[in-house]
């Protein structure tokens, strides 16, 4: 091969490769507006059901879902452990402000942190967000119950 048809050759396969290059841009362009449109219609059908269950539920279960009442029972909780709220925070491994502005309904308590609270300490999600207390381990229930009634 002469170095005439190398170069060819080598430029041929450039422009090959910016074409695949391109082509794929184009794919991934196309794919990323396909995918913004389905996202955005999942997120609409998704605030649609959130601005609906309220209205769904009785009005004590709504109240007991508020920020608020959840940190009362967070507070509840840690004091039955015996544990101070930077403990408690360090023991689920989060920000002690996360723990502080969850326990004082400052922010509502995110699906992690809810979720290790029943991974670690035994508790109920019915307790922590409904406050239902009839399936709490007896032993947690009743170190409850007693904090409560201070």
């Amino acid at each position: 091969m002469d170095a005439l048809s190398g170069q060819r050759l080598r430029m041929f396969i450039g422009d090959k490769s910016r074409m695949a290059d391109r082509d794929m841009t184009e794919t991934v362009i196309r794919q990323s507006a396909k995918l913004e449109i389905e996202t955005k219609s999942v997120t609409a059908h998704i605030c649609a059901m959130a601005n609906a269950a309220p209205q769904q539920l009785p009005d004590e279960v709504v109240k007991e879902m508020r920020p608020e009442r959840i940190g009362y029972r967070l507070r509840l909780l840690r004091e039955a452990l015996g544990l101070s709220p930077s403990e408690m925070a360090d023991m689920l491994g989060i920000e002690r402000t996360y723990w502080s502005r969850f326990e004082n309904g400052r922010r509502a308590i995110n699906d992690t942190t809810a979720a290790l609270l029943v991974t670690t300490f035994g508790v109920t999600l019915d307790f922590l967000i409904l406050g239902r207390a009839d399936k709490l381990p007896v032993d947690l229930a009743m170190r409850i119950r007693q904090v409560s009634e201070k």
